[in-house]
């Protein structure tokens, strides 16, 4: 293994890179382009890491007095949270309106929750006729659901993406132990407070007025939880609502499964495949029926055709985003497409097998995180449409991760203490 300190250097360097490369280096003009190149080989840098060190364990709590203390510290920590999050959305709600003329994304969920909580699930992914003369519905149930609640109680769906995204720094501030005397707790703590500010002072992102993109970054939170528990069903679970929300980690499956089958652990590889199917079941067919995911199923193919809409009406949206699709321009869209569906399958798998049979030469670990993270990143970098505000799932991952690797305890060099 690299020096454990060095790791560390590299992850939370690379962390930096990235969260600035998705947030405030975005204001500087004619920067989003490279911004993209960063915001890749900076994700790439923190999947390599992990594969360089110690295997990640989740923080294990014990009834000593120094624990209890940390527990109170953090719940006051999280209580203010709550109110810093519930202020400064209330400003920004009251000042944006939720409203299609601002951003069609809730609306159209609204109204497919309304019809679901009306019993008309059958019908959830018919055309609005009174959304721009007539739109369909293309949002996956596990994005859409979680709003229903907000319908029936009739508050704004804004809400939930606060919940969401609250709960997820709730999780970063459970697991942060920040190490006395290190400037490495300190700055990955510093990362974690400018991305706080970057979504709710700041509404340059739009992630919390006009996006659904709050429980899908919770999703992915709790998938990486899941890994690191090494739970079969939980990952099962959180994996499916992931996949039942947006597509950005399709090629980590089969990388995954093809994982847990080379290291002979059947069992797990089953257990995760039918606690998928049974979700997709429950969540999908049951409720909306075998045709309506037969078309949603061919939606990847329609995004070339909205791509090139984007280009014509909005051709900014590609010179503000951290995506690599300015590269490519409105005469590439179809190269582009094309890549994004190679490289999401191609680079996780290849990345497994690599890492597989270099195993018994070179010592890894965390390689179902390393595939995921990775996965997200190939497919952000290649995205068809590169909307700022999805690419802050990705953000959470490596959050998440990296606060685990940086508290790690460096190993002691043999010989000390003699």
């Amino acid at each position: 293994m690299m020096a454990q300190n060095k790791i560390k250097t590299m992850i939370l360097g690379a962390f930096a890179i990235e969260t600035f490369s998705a947030t405030y280096f975005l204001k500087i003009p004619h920067a989003a382009p490279f911004c993209a190149i960063g915001y890749c080989i900076a994700g790439i840098g923190i999947a390599t890491g992990l594969l360089s060190s110690p295997e990640l364990q989740l923080p294990r709590l014990t009834r000593s007095h120094k624990d209890k203390r940390s527990i109170h510290y953090r719940l006051v920590l999280i209580v203010l949270l709550a109110l810093a999050i519930h202020n400064l959305s209330v400003l920004w709600f009251d000042e944006l309106p939720f409203d299609i003329n601002y951003a069609d994304m809730l609306p159209i969920i609204k109204v497919m929750g309304q019809r679901f909580a009306s019993g008309h699930s059958r019908q959830v992914y018919d055309t609005i006729p009174w959304i721009w003369n007539g739109v369909q519905p293309i949002y996956l149930p596990a994005m859409w659901l979680p709003f229903v609640p907000a319908v029936i109680l009739d508050i704004d769906l804004r809400w939930i993406t606060v919940a969401s995204i609250f709960l997820s720094f709730c999780i970063f501030i459970w697991l942060y132990r920040p190490v006395r005397d290190s400037y490495k707790s300190f700055f990955t703590g510093a990362l974690a407070l400018l991305l706080f500010l970057w979504l709710f002072a700041d509404n340059t992102s739009g992630v919390i007025t006009a996006s659904e993109e709050g429980v899908v970054i919770a999703y992915y939170t709790l998938l990486v939880l899941s890994l690191l528990s090494r739970n079969p069903l939980l990952i099962g679970i959180s994996a499916s609502l992931c996949m039942l929300s947006r597509y950005a980690f399709i090629g980590w499956i089969p990388a995954y499964l093809g994982y847990l089958l080379l290291e002979r652990k059947g069992r797990q590889a089953a257990i995760f495949v039918v606690t998928g199917l049974a979700c997709f079941v429950l969540l999908f067919l049951l409720p909306v029926g075998w045709p309506t995911f037969l078309r949603l199923a061919k939606l990847p193919g329609n995004y070339i055709e909205f791509a090139s809409r984007v280009w014509r009406d909005s051709p900014s949206v590609f010179s503000s985003g951290p995506g690599l699709a300015f590269f490519f321009g409105p005469k590439g869209i179809y190269l582009l497409h094309t890549l994004l569906i190679i490289l999401s399958f191609l680079v996780p798998i290849s990345v497994m097998l690599f890492c597989y049979t270099r195993r018994k030469k070179k010592e890894m670990a965390n390689i179902p995180l390393a595939l995921l993270k990775i996965s997200l990143v190939v497919f952000y970098t290649f995205i068809d449409v590169p909307y700022m505000y999805l690419y802050y799932t990705s953000s959470f991952v490596s959050l998440i991760l990296v606060t685990l690797v940086i508290q790690q305890r460096d190993p002691v060099p043999s010989g000390a203490g003699l």
